[in-house]
């Protein structure tokens, strides 16, 4: 040890000595990578504690501190390569944070040059010089943001073409640091990210302040990017959705809104069917009356209705009682904006403007673009807000289902959520109109046999649905639908996972349950009219009345012991109590939760959820025996081939004589 010391030591000693004698000859000093790490550290560590003393000081009190905004938005903008950016990712994220804390709850008004010329007191002259401070430092930090994200994406998506001279572009400041050198794309790329991120959390945060409009104006567009494999767009569609769940008003809704239905209508309806979904998450409690596409009802109306009421109410009245009313109204008014509550009135206007602008949308591409990806989200939209609707509009509306479902180039789950919608729309207001929805009880009949093992939780989950709005109307049904119906679905449960199997005979249950008759299906010597043709697509034609639902009787040996369990149950009656009735967990359970529970997607074998898998077969322990005999007899070892289906079940045993080399 010592003499490695000592050899260190020593080329320390000439290290340095070749260091002067090279600073002596004019050649310049090369620094060892150690030092040029510890040099990096040592300004990473000042740069952090100058941002770390910032953001404290500008949290602890902002009013005295607020000159330290500019500091640290120049350090989003470092310039040394050796630390700029890790130093621009800490000062954005910091600054986000600091801006989230001390931003008022209110919009600040820019003041003009007269008002800033007036003479004002010195706490109203602090209060404005604090204010215009926040909001001067506020817009240049966005605008320094979006400056990062759009430089960054560019980048990525920009890539020279193979053998040829490309033109240089003119370089960002952003991207130039000290001694004219120039960050790399990947740099670039996680810098936008990180302002990505900033752009986020500040429109979630801070939507009722200053230049909301700005930050939206950047995040809609990025909701259809690819950029980031996705996830620029990904970020961006679930900042929209944080900003729709918290506007209780509807402002911002309204301009998010409108935004992104103009990107869409730009981009001819050829979009990402995420940025239509968002949606779904739209606030809309306070509609008065349903509206269609010019936007009938609502606020208009309601405002009618209370000058009628008030007219009447006044009428009545004395002039020294309407005159008091007056001033009580004028007194209520003033109260409401000093409490900031907002009126009914304005948020039903605000959401029925948001409600026409939505409905033009889906009924644009309904009608037009019926082969865009935007289709499903737009079917989904319709059954979410079917109640909302215009009565006059709906005659229309389900003959463009119809006429959509007809075409044929639907995928399954399309067919259904378009089967869906139309029961949501003929559920609600709808009931009162005198529309035969045979149409999409055919289509439905017929998607409900294109289920199998390898359908996704969600087309199963739809079918759940659509029966459920069939049963919600259980006087227009016939029973030889209803007999259809049941039949269809436990032929279907024999090519299903045990989770949407369970679920499927859970919607069994529920029409053995509302529909007493549907138990002649359990008798296998009851007789029905004429003869049971699964092949025929109308389910009134189809005489299921005659069938015998058999499947459930496979379903008593299954692998799976709750699917065991519950086709026990069904051949029983389905009953509510004593012999063969369901455990209360068992019976408590939705479809979704069976589906949840019981399944895992693409799991072929293995435990599920506590499920132990299946035992194994007699066959394959017998030879299993002799195979382990013969080679203990020293005879030709037997090699058994075993193919295995679905579940731990074996088709079939094949056995070769296999010469040993000994």
């Amino acid at each position: 040890e010592s003499e490695s010391g000592t050899e260190e030591c020593q080329q320390e000693e000439t290290s340095n000595e070749e260091g002067k004698l090279d600073g002596l000859l004019g050649r310049p000093v090369v620094a060892s990578t150690a030092a040029l790490f510890a040099q990096r550290q040592q300004k990473l560590v000042e740069r952090r504690d100058v941002i770390a003393e910032c953001a404290s000081l500008l949290v602890e009190n902002p009013e005295e501190n607020i000159a330290l905004l500019k500091k640290l938005r120049v350090l989003c903008s470092e310039k040394d390569g050796d630390v700029a950016i890790t130093v621009r990712k800490l000062a954005m994220v910091s600054l986000t944070a600091v801006f989230k804390d001390i931003a008022p709850s209110y919009r600040i008004r820019e003041l003009s040059e007269a008002e800033m010329k007036l003479k004002v007191s010195k706490d109203v002259r602090k209060l404005r010089d604090f204010e215009q401070t926040l909001l001067s430092n506020y817009q240049k930090f966005l605008k320094l943001l979006d400056e990062t994200t759009e430089v960054g994406l560019k980048s990525e998506s920009v890539c020279p073409p193979a053998k040829k001279k490309q033109k240089r572009t003119k370089r960002s400041p952003l991207q130039v640091l000290d001694g004219n050198q120039e960050l790399s794309a990947s740099s670039l790329e996680g810098l936008s990210v990180v302002a990505l991120q900033c752009l986020c959390e500040l429109a979630v945060a801070l939507s009722h302040f200053n230049y909301r409009s700005n930050i939206l104006a950047v995040l809609v567009p990025q909701m259809d990017s690819s950029a980031l494999k996705g996830e620029a767009s990904q970020m961006c569609c679930g900042a929209v959705i944080k900003v729709f769940q918290n506007d209780l008003v509807g402002e911002v809704s309204l301009e998010a809104v409108q935004l992104i239905t103009r990107m869409v209508k730009a981009k001819s309806y050829r979009t990402k069917p995420a940025v239509l979904r968002t949606f779904l998450h739209l606030r809309l409690h306070n509609i008065e009356e349903p509206v269609g596409v010019a936007g009938r009802g609502g606020a208009k109306a309601v405002k009618k209705e209370a000058a009628t009421r008030s007219h009447g109410q006044h009428g009545r009245m004395s002039r020294r009682q309407r005159k008091r009313m007056k001033v009580e109204a004028k007194l209520d008014k003033e109260l409401k904006e000093t409490e900031a509550v907002e009126s009914r009135e304005k948020k039903s206007k605000l959401q029925t403007e948001i409600l026409k602008v939505i409905f033009n949308t889906y009924f644009r591409v309904i009608k037009l673009s019926r082969d865009s990806p935007l289709l499903q989200p737009v079917l989904e939209g319709l059954a979410k807000f079917a109640h909302l609707i215009n009565v006059d509009f709906f005659s229309d509306l389900m003959s463009s289902l119809h006429s959509l479902a007809e075409t044929g180039r639907l995928s399954n789950t399309e067919c259904m959520q378009c089967v869906l919608t139309a029961f949501e729309i003929l559920s609600g207001q709808g009931s009162a109109l005198t529309i035969d929805p045979r149409q999409f009880y055919t289509q439905l009949y017929g998607a409900i046999l294109q289920l199998d093992a390898c359908s996704s939780n969600e087309d199963v989950l739809l079918t759940v649905k659509c029966l459920d709005g069939m049963m919600r109307k259980r006087r227009q049904v016939s029973l030889q639908r209803v007999f259809a119906f049941v039949k269809r679905l436990c032929t279907v449960s024999l090519q299903l996972f045990p989770g949407a199997c369970l679920a499927v005979m859970a919607t069994i249950k529920q029409f053995l349950v509302a529909y007493s008759q549907c138990e002649q299906l359990l008798d296998t010597e009851g007789t029905g009219e004429g003869v049971y043709c699964p092949s025929v697509a109308d389910p009134e034609l189809c005489h299921a009345s005659s069938s015998v639902l058999w499947e459930l009787t496979l379903h008593r040996y299954h692998f799976n012991p709750t699917v065991r369990e519950y086709a026990t149950h069904l051949l029983a009656g389905a009953p509510s109590q004593g012999k063969n009735t369901l455990p209360s967990d068992l019976s408590r359970r939705t479809q979704g939760e069976f589906l949840e529970w019981c399944c895992v997607e693409g799991s072929m074998s293995g435990a599920v959820d506590g499920i132990a898998p299946p035992p194994p077969h007699p066959a394959l322990k017998m030879a299993q025996k002799k195979v382990c005999t013969c080679e203990n007899k020293g005879r030709p070892a037997l090699i058994w081939r075993v193919t295995k289906i679905r579940h731990g079940e074996i088709s079939s045993l094949s056995r070769k004589k296999k010469r040993s080399k000994h």
